[in-house]
């Protein structure tokens, strides 16, 4: 659910603050600055609601949280590794046509390099590092498992690791750059303060990308202070912490399962081979009707038979959460839509129940169409 932003500004003549408005895309990238609330706290939960679903203006965000190292090139070779398993993740979302690639065997590596470097003539990527991610992408090819290691390519200095990923990130969600948000870790030492900021500098400046800390206050680092709404407040408070890993957290991509998502990934390879399932779209954006309530994100949707599917995991159980689910509900069906709610352990125990339902549904959605235009 976006959000719109306020920038709070702080001085002697306006000691409450003064709020101007902005959208994601007025938040700088190619640098560090620390976000932080003008009257509440920032933490994993709100930056979750304020940026489900990604708005539509502003840079591609992932989100990561640090932990305190021993040195800037620890640090730095820690990221540039994950946003490697995320890129490799999210093939072939980045790479054109490259969803018709087979596996590693059958040419499909050759392939991908050729590919690659087709997209690399004509935009800015650099194209021995595309072409090698994308072989890489090929070797791998599954869904994005959060850790994992990926295959072993060409050893590339970390300046052309860093640009390379976050064009690769942008592109894939179809924006011109692409932001991180790290958590910074409560306590950490002077010196711990010392590298993660030399560290974020050197990202920032090396790829491009926006580096947005939210955490403790950090010396020699920009704040921006933010008007968090209330019905964001209110709903984060209730929700629980998110583990905090140290690997890339990613938004969910237009017309795909989410690459992180299990459940949302099983899903997907059932349907794909249920005849009756044609003409469904995952993770799609809609605007209500109703032009006050804001736009939202569907799980898994079917446009023409007015059905949304939403899959819920234990952060659906809160009481806030449920009477934001009911909110959206009540104005997706004020629209025609009809909404069926399976939690994950529905899918994951009994996924043939879970078609047969949807099924049942869309086939009596389809025979009301036909009766109604006939």
């Amino acid at each position: 659910m976006p959000y719109n932003l306020r920038k709070v500004t702080f001085s002697e003549e306006w000691p409450e603050g003064a709020g101007v408005a902005l959208s994601w895309g007025d938040l700088p990238v190619g640098r560090v600055l620390r976000l932080a609330g003008a009257d509440s706290n920032i933490d994993a939960n709100v930056m979750e609601l304020l940026l489900d679903p990604l708005p539509e203006t502003g840079p591609a965000v992932i989100t990561y949280a640090a932990a305190e190292g021993d040195s800037v090139s620890e640090l730095v070779e820690s990221i540039l590794r994950e946003l490697e398993i995320l890129a490799i993740g999210l093939f072939p979302a980045w790479l054109p046509e490259g969803e018709r690639l087979s596996g590693p065997g059958g040419g499909g590596v050759a392939a991908a390099r050729i590919l690659a470097m087709r997209l690399a003539s004509s935009t800015r990527h650099f194209g021995p590092f595309l072409a090698d991610l994308a072989a890489r992408a090929i070797q791998h090819r599954g869904p994005l498992v959060p850790g994992q290691r990926g295959p072993q390519g060409r050893s590339f200095p970390a300046e052309s690791r860093a640009a390379g990923l976050a064009r690769v990130i942008a592109s894939t969600f179809g924006r011109e750059s692409a932001t991180m948000v790290i958590y910074v870790p409560e306590k950490l030492t002077s010196h711990g303060e010392t590298l993660l900021v030399a560290g974020c500098e050197w990202l920032a400046h090396r790829s491009g990308m926006g580096i947005w800390l939210v955490g403790p206050e950090l010396r020699r680092v920009e704040t921006l202070y933010l008007e968090v709404p209330a019905a964001v407040r209110r709903l984060a408070e209730e929700m629980t912490a998110p583990p905090l890993t140290a690997t890339v957290g990613v938004p969910a991509i237009a017309g795909r399962p989410h690459a992180g998502s299990a459940v949302e990934q099983a899903m997907e390879a059932a349907l794909a081979e249920c005849a009756w399932a044609h003409g469904r779209t995952w993770n799609q954006t809609y605007q209500s009707k109703d032009r006050l309530f804001v736009m939202i994100r569907t799980d898994l949707m079917w446009v023409p038979e007015k059905c949304v599917v939403e899959l819920d995991g234990p952060e659906h159980e809160t009481f806030a959460q449920m009477e934001r689910d009911q909110i959206r509900d009540r104005h997706l069906e004020r629209d025609g839509f009809t909404v069926l709610r399976f939690t994950n352990q529905q899918v994951m125990g009994d996924l043939r129940a879970v078609l047969r339902h949807i099924e049942e549904f869309l086939r009596g959605r389809r025979l009301g169409i036909s009766e109604g235009a006939g």
